[in-house]
Formats: C-alpha cells, structure tokens, sequence
C-alpha cells in the first residue's frame, strides 16, 4: 500500500498575501502600458519590441566620446556600468534632458573618474549619435554622426 501525501488547505493569510501580490504586479503592469515606459522592467511596455522596424528605415546608436588629457585624438568612451557607472539605455531613456542641459554630462566625467583614478581623464564629452541608413535589412553608406551635446569638463 502506498501513502498519498496529505494536503493542506491555504491559509486565509496565505491566500491574501498570494492575491495581493499577484493584483501589486498586475497594477505595475498596467500602469507600465499606461504611461508606455520601460522603467518598470520587466513589468513595463517593452516597446522596443512592440513593432516591427522598417528594413529600409535607419538605425540610430548614441555614443559617447571623449577628448583625453594629453591627447589629440578623440576617443569613444564606454557606456556601461564598467566605465562611466551608467548604462546606455539609461542615456538613450533620458537623451532629451542631456541635449538640454548639457551640464548633467558632467556626472558622466566624475564618475569615470571615481571607477578609473589611474587613468587619463577626460577634458571635453561629446554625445553623438550615430544614423545608419538601411536598405533591404543591410547598412548602406557610411553613418551620420551628429552631435547632441557638448561639455567641457570642470575639474
């Protein structure tokens, strides 16, 4: 003979907690719909997938490059928590504020500064972005670069 394990009903508390938890994530699913951001990830609209991109549209890649001290050339500075501290999308995510006021670039440099001490630091930040024209899925030509903003960095 074999024993069948014994079940137990939910508490009332153990249900509650369960219902509540599962309305909290489906509020901050909805009000990620709502308000159509992705700040909420992994609950948010996730638009950059919501629609299909045009193989004959372009695509467009922002940058950041740097001038160094002591050097002549200009140089692409990582965006990534290893570099500057700060993430690509959440340059992309803020873009308009940046060309705005192009002083916040300036968080940027200081906190390159704390991740890299030993290491050139930058004079002059430059946000670009780069727009490559597509033409049947492939890149055609070379890209545009723009420039979105410029700061001189204060010491």
């Amino acid at each position: 003979m074999t024993s069948r394990p014994t079940s137990r009903r939910l508490t009332r508390w153990g249900l509650a907690w369960r219902l509540l938890a599962t309305a909290a994530a489906l509020g901050v699913l909805t009000a990620g719909q709502l308000v159509d951001t992705d700040d909420y990830f992994p609950l948010g609209s996730l638009s950059q997938y919501g629609a299909p991109k045009d193989l004959n549209g372009t695509v467009r890649s922002v940058y950041l490059e740097a001038q160094f001290e002591g050097e002549s050339e200009i140089r692409t500075l990582g965006l990534n928590h290893a570099s500057t501290g700060v993430a690509r999308g959440e340059i992309e995510g803020q873009l308009g504020r940046f060309m705005d006021d192009p002083s916040l670039l300036q968080a940027i440099a200081d906190a390159h500064a704390r991740l890299r001490p030993e290491r050139a630091q930058p004079e002059v930040l430059y946000l670009r972005r780069s727009v490559t024209q597509l033409q049947d899925g492939e890149a055609v030509g070379e890209p545009e670069i723009l420039t979105l903003a410029t700061w001189e960095v204060q010491p």
